[in-house]
């Protein structure tokens, strides 16, 4: 961990950020966005060499008043959530969350009263639990400033399988994804809330999940609509975003991949909504290959291609969300 946190420090420094060299450093970052200036239609890299860096990151959410940003840094062994804060409208350092651990933390996401903290981990319940690989879905309460202690969720939810990405929407429902129809399957499920109790799974239908692995979906507040990632055939590459929408008789329209703006040739996955609602977020694995075969591939093309946000690893791009009403059906 301390050797992860070091890298950070080290790519946040070196001028990148030009931080106060204080116990708790503030960015020359102010505004939304972690001061970047908004994308058009066509996706951008978020905040490159800031929080999209050669690391592996993923994962995009805004607390619900916009002054905390989360995202997730992993490498083979273990992942980390970090936050980002805005203080009198200046961006402090990222730092792991209090409560770090030398597991695998992923797939954060916060509650639309910003209460309740949700995350996938492979972490122990108890002291003396065995220790498997599996990921369950987690969850804390905000104390004061910061996050409390982790629990997790139950049964209904969880399973012997791995279960990710749990988004919750303003009535309490979680979605999240789950491989308990076997190893290497992805589908998404929900759970209701109901008087204060999570009620068991349900697997979403054939408009949302197929024969193909479906993950990563968030749904808005109102679930209003539902994005999410998709390896099935005919997309543009490894994985695609996909969206449905509500219908009038309270299910999902028939699923649509969002377009070649959003989806490249690598991986799409982890969506994310900004809390305006204008600004859609997610993850993209791409890799730039070298278009001039008399280029020579010395040591420091290979240093800086590895070294690049655009190096095969995640990283955080975003968009302006108007995609999410031209993907709109005609009623």
């Amino acid at each position: 961990m301390k050797f992860l946190i070091s890298i950070i420090v080290l790519l946040f420094g070196a001028g990148i950020l030009n931080a106060q060299e204080d116990k708790d450093p503030i960015l020359k970052l102010n505004g939304k966005y972690l001061g970047q200036s908004p994308p058009g239609s066509v996706p951008e890299v978020f905040a490159p060499d800031l929080i999209s860096t050669g690391l592996d990151e993923l994962n995009s959410v805004f607390s619900p008043d916009g002054n905390e940003f989360y995202f997730s840094i992993r490498n083979p062994d273990f992942s980390t959530i970090f936050v980002s804060k805005s203080v009198e409208n200046h961006w402090g350092m990222p730092e792991p969350l209090p409560f770090t651990t030398k597991y695998k933390d992923i797939d954060v996401s916060v509650s639309p009263d910003g209460m309740k903290l949700f995350f996938s981990s492979n972490r122990k319940a108890e002291p003396n639990e065995e220790m498997t690989s599996g990921f369950d879905i987690w969850y804390c309460y905000k104390e004061g400033n910061n996050w409390g202690k982790p629990f997790k969720l139950g049964n209904e939810i969880n399973s012997q399988s791995d279960d990710f990405y749990p988004i919750v929407t303003r009535d309490g429902t979680i979605f999240f994804n789950s491989q308990r129809a076997g190893r290497g399957t992805n589908d998404i499920y929900l759970s209701r809330l109901k008087n204060g109790e999570y009620l068991p799974a349900e697997k979403l239908g054939d408009k949302i999940n197929t024969a193909f692995r479906e993950f990563d979906a968030y749904v808005d507040p109102d679930q209003n609509f539902i994005i999410f990632a998709s390896d099935r055939p005919g997309g543009f590459g490894q994985s695609d975003l996909y969206i449905s929408f509500r219908t009038e008789n309270n299910d999902w329209s028939q699923s649509t991949n969002m377009g070649p703006e959003i989806n490249g040739t690598g991986y799409e996955f982890s969506p994310y909504l900004s809390p305006d609602g204008k600004y859609l977020f997610y993850t993209r694995q791409t890799w730039t290959p070298v278009t001039d075969p008399e280029v020579s591939l010395n040591r420091d093309y290979y240093f800086k291609a590895l070294n690049s946000f655009d190096n095969l690893l995640g990283n955080i791009w975003w968009a302006d969300s108007k995609i999410i009403n031209e993907l709109m059906p005609q009623k």
